[in-house]
């Protein structure tokens, strides 16, 4: 069963069209159909009824899919030309082969466009990935004085899970957001803050890991961060993201983490952050219906999480949006 939910248009007129795809299916070539422009080819290699689940949301160059199978599967293909695509094992029975290499949840899936790829699945696998446009990305990397990163996104090939790196999880959590609530794509300031994000995750999985802004004096990162907050200042119903403070102050992603960290205690995302979550605190006090559509407010701020932005909103202000809705309502 096919579920096609897009393309919508964003309220930004000027803005790329929204899809949103959602799919059961009962045959490996219908699976292969689901994920457009890569030219799949899928072959059942283990015996019983094949069922498999799609859903994908695509928005402003970015595609978050995720597909679940239920049989082995031989899966040859080619992305399409110009972009990258990083995928996360969430739930594996037993080893795979990507590219010719034997593969495990401590993996990440690279794969270039353009390249020809190979992946013999596992019995049952589940696999959240994410498509990024490459000029759009490179341009986000100029934004925060990063170079794209070089030799790991030549080839398909693994690349080896961090410590820290939650790329699945992320992935999940966005998908279960936009599945309960598609929708929120259309608020043009949602989709930038996740964009944003996403661009910057993957950066951080196979950009370079030097650390050079480690040595800014101390004159400095007070005068980076100085220029940081005037900005927000000027800017204070806007919300703002680290590419912006990047561009604005001229200075690198990792120069801008070094400067808050060192002067304020805190990273800039988080900062910025606290910051969206006062705009968000502002509107939410001037509405005069307690019918007011909290999540809408929250997703013009940026937040796609209904319930993890009402979690932050009370750990900041000691109350939910809805009791902050109410008062402002009385009065």
């Amino acid at each position: 069963m096919n579920r096609f939910l897009g393309p919508t248009t964003p309220r930004n007129a000027t803005a790329d069209v929204v899809d949103v795809r959602v799919s059961d299916t009962h045959d490996a070539d219908e699976q292969a159909a689901c994920l457009t422009d890569w030219g799949q080819c899928y072959e059942q290699m283990s015996h019983g009824s094949f069922d498999g689940h799609f859903e994908s949301y695509r928005f402003d160059g970015i595609e978050i899919f995720r597909e679940d199978t239920n049989q082995v599967v031989q899966q040859y293909g080619q992305p399409q030309a110009g972009t990258m695509t990083l995928a996360a094992l969430l739930n594996i029975s037993d080893d795979g082969r990507f590219c010719g290499t034997p593969v495990s949840p401590d993996h990440y899936f690279f794969l270039r466009g353009g390249k020809e790829f190979h992946f013999r699945t596992p019995q049952r696998v589940t696999l959240a990935a994410v498509t990024v446009n490459m000029e759009r990305f490179a341009a986000y990397c100029q934004r925060v004085g990063e170079l794209p990163p070089p030799g790991t996104c030549v080839d398909n090939g693994l690349i080896h899970k961090g410590e820290q790196d939650e790329l699945g999880g992320v992935l999940t959590s966005l998908m279960q957001s936009l599945r309960h609530s598609p929708d929120m794509l259309r608020h043009d300031t949602l989709r930038r803050c996740l964009a944003e994000g996403i661009h910057s995750t993957v950066l951080g999985l196979c950009g370079p890991t030097e650390n050079t802004a480690k040595d800014l004096t101390a004159c400095t990162r007070q005068y980076v961060v100085n220029k940081a907050r005037d900005y927000m200042r000027e800017h204070v119903d806007e919300p703002i993201t680290v590419s912006d403070l990047c561009a604005h102050i001229r200075v690198s992603r990792r120069t801008l983490q070094y400067s808050f960290q060192d002067v304020l205690g805190t990273n800039p995302a988080r900062y910025l952050r606290n910051m969206r979550l006062n705009g968000a605190r502002r509107e939410i006090r001037r509405q005069t219906d307690e019918r007011a559509p909290v999540a809408d407010i929250a997703a013009r701020w940026g937040f796609w999480h209904p319930s993890r932005f009402a979690s932050e909103y009370k750990s900041l202000f000691g109350e939910l949006p809805s009791a902050t809705l109410k008062a402002a309502v009385k009065h």
